[in-house]
């Protein structure tokens, strides 16, 4: 084996070691136990419609809304008054959560296509 050739499967076998030290890093986001909430927190801006109303002359009605996808639809709830830090935490886990997932299914796909040059590398020729 040629010293390219070694440098370049050390290399790869380097790099499996840092994605395995990342899934490390991604385990307690996705197997904690606190609870969590699908959806995103936001203040919602908006005119009622009423000539009078303070919010025709650009003074908006603010509200804080979850937003979350239901069945490929977006559905809106106002937050109950006096909740909004706890959704606001619910919500973060949540999307704490899904980025760990994501980040996984691209760390394994990586993995895999290291791990297809290191058995192509191993392979005897016949």
């Amino acid at each position: 084996m040629q010293t390219d050739d070694r440098e370049r499967l050390s290399r790869i076998r380097q790099s499996l070691g840092e994605l395995a030290q990342e899934i490390q890093e991604l385990i307690p986001a996705l197997t904690e136990r606190t609870p969590l909430m699908k959806g995103t927190v936001y203040e919602q801006k908006r005119k009622c419609g009423k000539p009078g109303c303070r919010c025709a002359a650009g003074e908006l009605h603010t509200s804080m809304i979850l937003s979350r996808s239901e069945e490929g639809r977006t559905k809106l709830a106002a937050i109950p008054s006096g909740f909004l830090k706890d959704y606001q935490v619910l919500t973060e886990r949540y999307q704490r959560f899904r980025r760990a997932r994501a980040r996984l299914g691209q760390i394994y796909k990586t993995m895999i296509g290291l791990i297809d040059q290191l058995e192509a590398s191993r392979q005897k020729e016949s």
